[in-house]
């Protein structure tokens, strides 16, 4: 299909002379927003908790409801409005149960226990226990207690006096394991995912060995150190489910907290993902191609990832690991159309249609019906995604439609147009070696 007509003759290059300076202007820009208004990390970066739900399949239930529960529980308890939390469906098709549904629900909300009431509870199991005993609550920990018991107890029993204590406190559901069971069910689960090696009619039977000598071992433990979790944040959320949905409400499952220093550690790696993904990227490029187009694709990638974030920042779009995936996809997109322009570059200066100039302008008009049919329906895709989709599926949508419009046009007024420049720039210098 041919939306623009073969022979057309725009002068990408004299269009350069404008939209390059403005692409330096609008980094510029976002340089500035990003370093002074920063992000607004989500719940993958900052911390937060997991819930998962269940509720009778009456219709009666549906996600904004849910949303709406958790989100005035959780400015109940912090006191601030505003904060991410989002409701997806849990289990579809085949892994749905008939006569119930399960939400999976995210919450900025780490942990309902003020630290005032961490010390207080810390006090009083190092008080229960006796003199040595130690109960660290770090900061980043949620409702989670390290325990360090003066001397070894039996495993069962260290755990039910645990729970007890925790009862009398005022907080009956805990969670409640000890560091040598742990290592014991770590061996147990990667002995068993070896076993995937074996032939079917070995596994069951080495499975079951592995897991009864696990369970063998554990019920002779004794250990001194025990992780003890609070369940705070389940109970609150089940009674204000309750409360909200009365008997179509069944159970809230499991709940999961991801503390802040997890989720720098994975803020970490998203940065360093993106920058191998440019670098294996520019390598491509160099081999495929040549060296002189690898400027190009460079100052092309880093404008449009560096845009891209000045956009997150202005709009207030939570960077999560959703967000992050979009950006790994606009680089994808964008170096993609990049290398088409390219392609279509090296074959007319092989045919040697005169100055790389002159060869670009005529590519890059050559490969304008192909930028605009794939762009234009790709970006069709992306506001059907936004406008139905919901949560951090709208900001994917939206993120990636960003990213396809910038590239689309540093294609064109910035890859290209550095490559020439720099074609002529490195001319100048083999021309001053040669004179000097």
């Amino acid at each position: 299909m041919e939306w623009i007509k073969p022979g057309t003759t725009y002068d990408f290059m004299k269009a350069a002379r404008l939209w390059l300076p403005a692409a330096g202007i609008v980094m510029l820009a976002s340089l500035v927003l990003i370093f002074t208004k920063g992000f607004d990390s989500g719940i993958d970066f900052k911390g937060g908790t997991k819930i998962i739900a269940e509720f009778q399949r009456d219709g009666s239930v549906d996600r904004g409801d849910i949303k709406k529960v958790v989100d005035d529980l959780v400015a109940k308890q912090t006191g601030q409005s505003g904060t991410q939390v989002e409701v997806q469906d849990f289990d579809v098709g085949g892994a749905a149960a008939a006569d119930t549904v399960k939400y999976l629900m995210f919450t900025e909300l780490p942990s309902l226990l003020t630290p005032l009431r961490k010390l207080e509870v810390a006090k009083e199991v190092e008080k229960h226990f006796g003199a040595g005993t130690v109960a660290e609550t770090p900061s980043d920990a949620g409702d989670k207690f390290y325990v360090s018991l003066p001397a070894d107890w039996p495993v069962a029993a260290g755990k039910a006096e645990v729970a007890k204590l925790m009862t009398r406190l005022g907080h009956p559901n805990v969670k409640v394991v000890s560091e040598g069971e742990l290592r014991i069910v770590s061996d147990m689960l990667r002995e068993k995912d070896l076993l995937l090696t074996a032939r079917d009619d070995e596994v069951k039977e080495e499975a079951r060995r592995v897991e009864d000598e696990a369970s063998a071992k554990i019920a002779g433990l004794v250990d001194s150190r025990f992780t003890v979790e609070i369940e705070a944040i389940k109970d609150q959320v089940t009674d204000a489910l309750k409360a909200r949905f009365g008997d179509s409400f069944v159970q809230v499952l499991s709940t999961a907290s991801v503390s802040p220093s997890v989720g720098r550690e994975l803020f970490q790696s998203a940065l360093v993902a993106m920058m191998y993904a440019i670098i294996g990227i520019l390598i491509y490029v160099a081999l495929r191609f040549d060296l002189r187009f690898a400027p190009g694709a460079l100052v092309k990638l880093v404008c449009d990832v560096v845009v891209v974030f000045g956009f997150l920042s202005l709009l207030d779009i939570k960077f999560t690991l959703t967000i992050v995936a979009a950006i790994l996809t606009v680089i994808g997109y964008d170096i993609n159309d990049t290398i088409v322009i390219y392609d279509r570059i090296r074959e007319n200066l092989q045919k040697g249609r005169g100055e790389l100039a002159k060869v670009v302008n005529v590519s890059l008009n050559e490969t304008l019906s192909r930028t605009i049919l794939t762009g234009g329906l790709l970006l069709f895709a992306l506001l059907v995604i936004y406008f139905v989709g919901g949560g951090t599926i709208k900001d994917f949508g939206l993120v990636v439609f960003i990213g396809i419009v910038l590239g689309t046009f540093s294609s064109m007024f910035v890859a290209a147009p550095v490559t020439v420049w720099f074609e002529r720039w490195m001319s100048r210098r083999r021309a001053a070696a040669r004179v000097a």
